[in-house]
């Protein structure tokens, strides 16, 4: 069988595997910055997958997404990690470092948090240094509600996805109308925006230009494969996010580095990987054991939700973070934030309001 590259080969980092995947990390990162499906049942938008049923034989037949699907926002990481350094600023319940947020970006670009945490950061930025606007923009406009991290349960209000964020203690509300998506609980219960409810057996991954229409934990998402310089290809197998290149396998065309660029077999045919352009000052290397698009300094790690390997602190007015890598000065005057503070943990820094 074909190998298939999964809605996670969006996050090149880990060498196209597992990552975050769900509204979860949309409500951890933003603030911080994170059953039985039916494929026959009708989405908030009027589509429906095309319906199955059994086979004379007992099989159960393929369904395929047959609805429209919506133009996206995409992730843009200048904006993101503004965005990041607006939320510190103005979620004082948030102890976390601001290199949780800051190193999301290249695990969710082209993928459901990715389009969540891009409107999100649009939303946060535009509301500048206005704090009651920008804690707005993570609550859906509705006042602040705290939660029980681990116990709240994620919920679906209509298109309104709820979710109980591990850092602020807060449910992070986000209406999925609001990029053209429904709200769901997949099969792990945990509330996501997508197109609608779907049977994983049963499905058919399909493209939609670049875009790949996906059954994930039982709801349909889509994926933006051209985020992470892939192109979306569909055989007899289905739709997948792949090199778009001549048919190839791992062994004929094995993937290497050549500069900041991928070269070789990504899910069945060639690629051409520019790093650079799917996570800015990104470059190829050993991810894992494969070619991968990896953050180019040496001077520290970071990853979302945990944070980085070194203690946050203060030059003048500028938080000093770990960032692709490296350990680098972020301006909080250029936002139009309040200098630097060091929280009492001595871990983490943020910008303050002015």
């Amino acid at each position: 069988m074909r190998p298939r590259a999964p809605v996670a080969v969006l996050c090149l980092a880990a060498a196209c595997g597992g990552a975050p995947g769900s509204a979860r990390e949309a409500a951890d990162g933003a603030d911080a910055a994170e059953a039985s499906p039916d494929a026959a049942e009708e989405t908030e938008d009027g589509g429906a997958p095309s319906d199955h049923s059994a086979g004379d034989d007992g099989a159960v037949e393929t369904t395929t997404w047959e609805g429209d699907i919506p133009e996206l926002p995409r992730l843009d990481k200048a904006e993101h990690v503004a965005s990041c350094m607006r939320t510190r600023a103005c979620f004082p319940e948030n102890p976390q470092q601001l290199a949780t947020c800051t190193s999301a970006f290249a695990h969710v670009s082209g993928r459901e948090v990715g389009y969540t945490l891009a409107a999100v950061a649009r939303c946060v930025n535009a509301a500048g240094a206005d704090c009651e606007a920008v804690r707005a923009c993570l609550t859906n406009g509705e006042p602040p509600a705290p939660c029980t991290p681990g116990s709240t349960p994620d919920r679906c209000d209509g298109t309104v996805l709820r979710q109980c964020s591990r850092a602020s203690a807060l449910d992070f509300v986000f209406d999925c109308a609001r990029i053209g998506l429904g709200c769901y609980r997949d099969a792990d219960d945990t509330a996501v925006c997508g197109l609608g409810l779907c049977d994983p057996a049963a499905f058919r991954w399909t493209c939609r230009g670049d875009t790949v229409v996906a059954c994930d934990r039982g709801v349909i998402t889509l994926a933006q494969c051209d985020a992470a310089g892939l192109r979306c290809v569909e055989d007899e197998a289905g739709g997948r996010c792949a090199g778009g290149g001549a048919p190839c396998t791992e062994t004929s065309d094995p993937r290497r580095c050549e500069g900041s660029h991928i070269r070789g077999c990504i899910a069945g045919s060639s690629a051409d990987v520019d790093c650079n352009a799917v996570v800015p000052r990104w470059t190829c290397g050993d991810a894992g054991g494969i070619a991968g698009c990896v953050a180019p300094g040496d001077e520290c790690t970071a990853l979302p939700l945990f944070g980085s390997d070194i203690d946050e602190s203060c030059d003048g007015e500028a938080v000093v973070s770990c960032l692709d890598g490296w350990i680098e000065p972020l301006s909080c005057a250029a936002l139009g934030l309040g200098p630097c503070t060091v929280l009492s943990s001595g871990h983490a820094a943020r910008c303050t309001v002015p």
